[in-house]
């Protein structure tokens, strides 16, 4: 083989590589996709299977407004019986706080189905927060496990007052019940994708058993423009979402902002068409 005939054959096999490398790559994250739409599937199941069985769905935190000690439990410490993970609910003592010792063990679980593959956008390391303030000692909040996905507190506005229109199907103290959403269940978010909170800032609240994970959308936001506590994820052009009636969709971060807020609360009077 000749020196021209040997750039030849290795200009060929780049420019075949050039080709199949973004197809492989789009491969491997239409994979990491479906993963994440089954994994809020089967949170979506669990939804449901609670609702019946309760009449109606967790409350997204409870003891998060209210003065003193708070205990601060979040909407998936409810719904780990219905997600087949009974053994970690087993050992959560709903008497304490989601991150007191008491609860070191259940909070810190890995939780497969809290996680989105597509994750990529993080200062984490690891699955769980780890030694927070690197003291070597445990404190409150250290290795407690992640979360990617939040519940969706409504709409954020530039007021001090928070109407029922506002509100979405997570909220603080009270579970919402299905006569609430107005809207309907099939039009309103009830699961958003919040993957890669930092962990590093209090503010942020990434560990499933906190209930601050929820979270709302300020009103001119789109999907996928701020990360730490609105609507955001690595998988391109959108985000997947759970709504209340047990179905997954992913939306694309094109949607019209209208839409968008109106399938983030639940008693706007705005059935969202899309």
């Amino acid at each position: 083989m000749t020196l021209v005939e040997l750039l030849v054959v290795v200009a060929i096999v780049a420019a075949l590589v050039a080709l199949l490398l973004p197809a492989a790559q789009a491969a491997r994250e239409a994979a990491r996709r479906t993963a994440c739409v089954n994994n809020l599937r089967n949170i979506g199941c669990g939804l449901y299977g609670f609702e019946s069985s309760k009449r109606r769905f967790p409350v997204g935190c409870l003891e998060c407004s209210t003065p003193g000690a708070r205990r601060q439990i979040a909407w998936n410490v409810y719904l780990l019986p219905w997600i087949e993970q009974t053994a970690v609910a087993d050992i959560f003592d709903f008497r304490f706080s989601y991150r007191s010792a008491e609860n070191s063990k259940a909070a810190g679980t890995v939780v497969p189905l809290f996680l989105c593959p597509s994750t990529t956008t993080t200062k984490r390391l690891g699955n769980t927060t780890g030694d927070r303030n690197r003291n070597g000692r445990w404190d409150p909040r250290d290795d407690l496990a992640y979360t990617d996905y939040g519940g969706m507190y409504g709409v954020g506005l530039p007021t001090d007052v928070v109407l029922p229109e506002h509100l979405g199907m997570m909220v603080y103290e009270r579970p919402t019940e299905a006569r609430d959403v107005i809207d309907g269940l099939a039009h309103t978010i009830v699961i958003a994708e919040c993957t890669g909170r930092d962990a590093g800032s209090p503010m942020f609240n990434p560990e499933w058993a906190n209930g601050q994970n929820i979270f709302d959308q300020w009103h001119t936001n789109p999907i996928n423009v701020t990360q730490n506590n609105e609507i955001w994820s690595d998988h391109p052009e959108g985000a997947c979402f759970c709504l209340a009636d047990g179905h997954v969709e992913f939306l694309h971060e094109t949607i019209d902002q209208g839409v968008l807020i109106a399938l983030v609360t639940r008693a706007g009077r705005d059935v969202a068409a899309r």
